[in-house]
C-alpha cells in the first residue's frame, strides 16, 4: 500500500511539474532562511559550553541607578573576589581577569598587544583548548601563556614553549621591561567563546609590578569570576553583600552603587548587551527577536503560498477523487494519499533548503556576522530533529485542509459537477491576503532600514572628524619631539592630544556645582583640541596654550551640561572635582562623544599636560586622507624607533556602530528579497491555476468582444482584494513596527512614509510582473480551443 502511495505521489508531482517546482523553491528558500536562524539560536544557546564547569560559573557586576533605571557595569572591586571565597564556603574558586596594554617583543617582531592577569584558579575553572604546553606550569610566576594568533606573530609556526619574550609595561608613565618564559599556547579560539584574550600572566606578577594594590577597594578588575560547588545558587551571597557594598562606596565616593549582581556565565550572551564596560560578546535582544520574527514570517508566507496552490491544485482533481471513490477508495485513503504527496514534496524542498543554507545562506551570514554557523550543520542532531519537524508541519499544512475538504464530497456530486472548490473560497482568499500582508511588511521594513542607514551616516557628528589621524601614544614615547617633527611636515596642519580617545572612551566624573553633585562625562585634552576637531565654541574661548593655567584649572562645557545645570551661561563659573576648582572658560556645541545610539549627555573638556596625552590628533592636508598616515609613520619611527606605530582615522571611530546597523539592514534586505521571490513564484503559480479555471469564461468574453482590460481584471481580481487587505493592515503595523525598532536601535531616528509608499508600489509591480505572462497567454489564445464541448 505504501509503495502505491509513493508511486502515485511521484507521478502527481511529475504531472504538475510547474506548481511542484514553485512549491519546492518557496519552501526551500524558507527552510534555508530558518536554518540560518536556527543555527544562530543554537550557537547562542550553547555559548561557552566547552567549559565543563559552565553551570557553576558566575561573574560579578556592579549595579547603579540613574534616572530611576538600573545600570550594569562589568568591572568589580579587586579585593571582592578573594574576600568572598574566604567568607562563603559554597564559593569554590575565584579568579580575577585584568587587562593591561603592553608592548611585546621577540627579536625583530614587536607588537602592541594586551595581557590579562589572572589568578591561578583560572586554569581550573575554564577549559580553553591547549595547543602546546603543560597546564600545570601555566601558573609559574615568570610564565606567560599565548594564544595561537599571538604565538604565530612572534614565533611563526614553531612551538614557542620554553622560549622568552620581552614585555614592556607602563607603570604610571615609567617604562618597565619584564622577560617572560612562554609556558604554553592556547589553540584556536572556540566559536562559542563569549570572551577571549591575547596572553595570560599570573596575577601575582601584576602585584609585583605595582599595577594593583591588594585590599584597595578603589582598584577594580575588568572581570571577576566565581565558581560555586555543585551549581550552588549565589542568592544567599547576594543577600549578604551589604558589607561589600559599604566597603566599595566608602572607597569610591564619586562612583557609588546600589548593589552587586552575580550573573551566571551560561546566560551572559543574553545579558551582556545591557552591561557597560563589558568584555563579553553579545547580541542585543532586539536582534534575536528580529531574526525569530523573520523566520516565522518567512515560514508563514511560504505556508500560505503553499496552501493556496495546494487548494487551487486540489480543485482540479475533483473528477479524479470522484472516480477513485466510485472504484472503492475510502476517505482515509484519499487523505493519506494527499499527505504522502506533500511529504514527498516537502522532503525534497527541505533537502533543497539544506543545500541553500550550507553553501549560500550560512557563508553569507558569516561574512556579515563573522560567525561560522555551517561547520556542524550536518553533524548536529538538533538540525535533523528541526528538519523532521519542518517536514511534518509543512506536509500537513499543505495537505490537511484540501484533503479533508475534498474527501468529504459525494462521488455523484463530483461527477455531476455540483461540487466546486475554486476562486470563491474565502479561506484561500484570506491566506492570499495574509501572504501579501507579510510581503508588504518585509519590503517596507527593509526599505526603512536602508533609508535609516543612509541617514545615520549623513548625520552631523557635531565636529569635523575628516583629515584627523589619531596615533596611539605609549607613555614612554617622546611626545614633544614627535609633535615638533610633525609640525615641521608640509602634510600636517596642526597637532593636539588627549588623554582619552574621542568617540571611544570618556571618563565619568561626579562634579560639584553650587553645592550639588552632578554626574558628567569628561575628556582631558591639550589646549586647541576643540578648535582642531572643529567643535564649535558658542561662547567664551577654547583652551589656550598661552594661558598656563588652562592645563590644570580650566574647562569647557557643552550645551547638555548647561541644560543639566539649568544655566543660561557657564562662563566664569566654577566646577569642583577632586577638591580642586576648575573655571569654565568656554561653552561648546553638543557633539557625539559616544555612538548615535546614546543621546548626547553632559560633557566637560578639561585641560591636561603633555605627559598625560594618550592619543595624538594630527590634522593633515585635505586630499591626503587615505595615505596620510604614511608620512606620520615615518616621523614616528624616526622619533620612537623601538615602539610600534598604531593609528586610526577619526572618521572611522563609529564604524562599529555603523556596521551593526548595516548588518541589521543586510539581514532585512535578504529576508525581504527571499519573501519577494517566494511571493512572485506563488502568485505566478496561483495565477496559472486561476487561468486554467477561467479560460472558458475568458474565451466566451473574447468572442463577445471583451478586450485586454477585461482579461486583466478577471485574472487580477483576486489579487486586488489581497493587495487591499495588505495595505489596510500593513500600513499601520509597519509604521508601528519600524518606529519601535528604531527607538531601540537608534533613539534619534524619525519614521518616514517613504518606505510605506515604496512598499506599496513594489507590491503592485510584483503582482503585475507575476501575472503578466498569464495575461499575455490568455489574450493571444484561440477561444475555440476552450469552447469545445467536453
Amino acid at each position: 500500500m505504501i509503495k502505491n502511495y509513493l508511486k502515485l505521489g511521484f507521478r502527481n508531482l511529475a504531472k504538475n511539474r510547474l506548481s511542484s517546482a514553485i512549491n519546492i523553491l518557496g519552501l526551500g528558500l524558507a527552510v534555508g532562511c530558518c536554518m540560518v536562524v536556527f543555527q544562530f539560536f543554537n550557537w547562542s544557546m550553547h555559548m561557552d559550553n566547552f567549559h565543563h564547569k559552565l553551570n557553576n560559573l558566575f561573574t560579578i557586576e556592579r549595579v547603579s541607578e540613574k534616572d530611576g533605571h538600573q545600570q550594569f557595569w562589568g568591572n568589580s572591586p579587586s579585593p571582592m573576589g578573594p574576600m568572598l571565597k574566604n567568607d562563603f564556603p559554597q564559593i569554590k574558586n575565584v579568579t580575577r581577569f585584568n587587562y593591561s596594554g603592553i608592548i611585546i617583543k621577540r627579536g625583530d617582531n614587536i607588537f602592541r598587544e594586551s595581557v590579562n592577569f589572572v589568578d591561578d584558579a583560572f586554569y581550573q575553572m575554564f577549559d580553553f583548548p591547549v595547543k602546546w604546553g603543560n597546564k600545570e606550569r601555566f601558573t609559574d610566576p615568570d610564565g606567560i601563556v599565548l594564544t595561537e594568533v599571538l604565538s604565530e606573530k612572534l614565533f611563526g609556526k614553531e612551538n614557542p614553549v620554553g622560549k622568552n619574550v620581552s614585555v614592556r609595561f607602563d607603570r604610571n608613565g615609567k617604562e618597565t621591561i619584564v622577560n617572560f618564559t612562554v609556558k604554553g599556547v592556547f589553540g584556536k579560539r572556540p566559536d562559542e567563546a563569549s570572551f577571549y584574550f591575547s596572553a595570560l600572566a599570573p596575577y601575582s606578577k601584576m602585584n609585583a609590578l605595582g599595577l594593583d594594590k591588594p585590599g584597595d577597594w578603589s582598584q577594580s578588575s575588568d572581570m571577576t569570576f566565581i565558581e560555586t560547588a555543585n551549581g550552588t545558587s549565589l542568592s544567599s551571597v547576594q543577600n549578604q553583600s551589604k558589607k561589600y557594598l559599604q566597603l566599595y562606596n566608602a572607597a569610591n565616593l564619586d562612583d557609588k552603587i546600589t548593589a552587586f549582581n552575580f550573573q551566571p556565565l551560561n546566560t551572559m550572551n543574553f545579558h551582556a548587551y545591557k552591561v557597560n564596560n563589558s568584555h563579553f560578546a553579545s547580541t542585543h535582544m532586539a536582534g534575536y527577536i528580529m531574526l525569530l520574527v523573520i523566520a516565522i514570517a518567512t515560514l508563514l508566507l511560504v505556508y500560505f503560498n503553499y496552501m493556496n496552490i495546494a487548494i487551487a491544485s486540489a480543485s482540479t482533481r475533483l473528477k479524479e477523487i470522484g472516480v477513485r471513490k466510485v472504484m472503492g477508495s475510502s476517505r482515509r485513503q484519499i487523505i493519506v494519499q494527499f499527505i504522502v504527496e506533500n511529504v514527498i514534496l516537502c522532503t525534497i524542498a527541505v533537502g533543497v533548503g539544506l543545500v541553500l543554507a550550507k553553501y549560500i545562506f550560512l557563508p553569507w551570514f558569516r561574512q556579515i556576522g563573522n560567525i561560522d554557523l555551517a561547520k556542524d550543520l550536518f553533524t548536529n542532531y538538533r538540525t535533523w530533529v528541526a528538519l523532521a519537524i519542518l517536514i511534518v508541519i509543512s506536509a500537513f499544512s499543505g495537505a490537511a485542509y484540501p484533503a479533508i475538504y475534498i474527501s468529504a464530497f459525494k462521488p455523484v456530486s463530483i461527477i455531476k459537477g455540483n461540487s466546486k472548490m475554486g476562486s470563491n473560497n474565502r479561506f484561500r482568499k484570506s491566506l492570499l491576503g495574509f501572504q501579501f500582508f507579510l510581503t508588504f511588511l518585509a519590503i517596507s521594513v527593509a526599505i526603512a532600514f536602508v533609508q535609516e542607514t543612509k541617514q545615520i551616516k549623513a548625520r552631523p557628528w557635531g565636529y569635523d572628524a575628516a583629515d584627523n589621524v589619531v596615533v596611539t601614544l605609549d607613555k614612554t614615547a617622546n611626545f614633544e619631539a614627535f609633535k615638533d617633527e610633525l609640525k615641521n611636515s608640509n602634510n600636517v596642519k596642526s597637532v593636539t592630544g588627549a588623554a582619552q580617545a574621542l568617540g571611544s572612551f570618556t571618563k565619568q566624573l561626579v562634579v560639584k556645582t553650587e553645592g550639588k553633585d552632578e554626574t558628567v562625562q569628561s575628556i582631558s585634552a591639550l589646549p586647541g583640541f576643540a578648535t582642531q576637531l572643529g567643535i564649535s565654541i558658542t561662547r567664551g574661548r577654547d583652551l589656550n596654550e598661552q594661558f598656563q593655567s588652562d592645563q590644570t584649572d580650566a574647562v569647557l562645557v557643552n550645551q547638555a551640561f548647561l541644560k543639566q545645570m539649568h544655566w543660561t551661561s557657564a562662563i566664569g563659573k566654577n566646577i569642583e572635582y577632586g577638591n580642586h576648582l576648575y573655571k569654565v572658560v568656554g561653552e561648546v556645541n553638543d557633539f557625539h562623544f559616544q555612538d548615535f545610539q546614546t543621546p548626547i549627555g553632559s560633557m566637560v573638556i578639561m585641560g591636561c599636560k603633555p605627559e598625560d596625552v594618550g592619543f595624538v590628533y594630527v590634522k593633515t592636508s585635505s586630499g591626503l586622507f587615505t595615505t596620510a598616515h604614511t608620512p606620520i609613520e615615518k616621523i614616528w619611527k624616526k622619533v620612537n624607533p623601538s615602539l610600534p606605530f598604531e593609528y586610526y582615522y577619526q572618521d572611522t571611530v563609529f564604524n562599529g556602530y555603523f556596521n551593526g546597523f548595516y548588518q541589521v539592514s543586510q539581514v532585512m534586505n535578504a529576508a525581504s528579497l527571499i519573501m519577494i521571490v517566494i511571493s512572485i513564484s506563488g502568485i505566478f503559480g496561483l495565477a496559472l491555476l486561476i487561468l486554467g479555471k477561467k479560460m472558458k469564461e475568458i474565451s466566451v468574453r473574447k468572442v463577445l468582444g471583451a478586450g485586454m482590460g477585461t482579461i486583466i481584471f478577471i485574472i487580477n481580481k483576486e489579487f486586488l482584494y489581497a493587495i487591499g487587505f495588505a495595505i489596510l493592515f500593513g500600513l499601520p503595523i509597519s509604521w508601528w513596527l519600524t518606529g519601535n525598532l528604531f527607538k531601540i536601535l537608534e533613539p534619534e531616528s524619525t519614521t518616514s512614509m517613504l518606505p510605506l509608499v515604496l512598499a506599496f508600489i513594489s507590491l503592485i509591480v510584483m503582482t503585475a510582473v507575476s501575472v503578466s505572462w498569464h495575461i499575455f497567454k490568455a489574450h493571444t489564445s484561440n477561444p475555440t480551443k476552450y469552447l469545445k464541448d467536453e
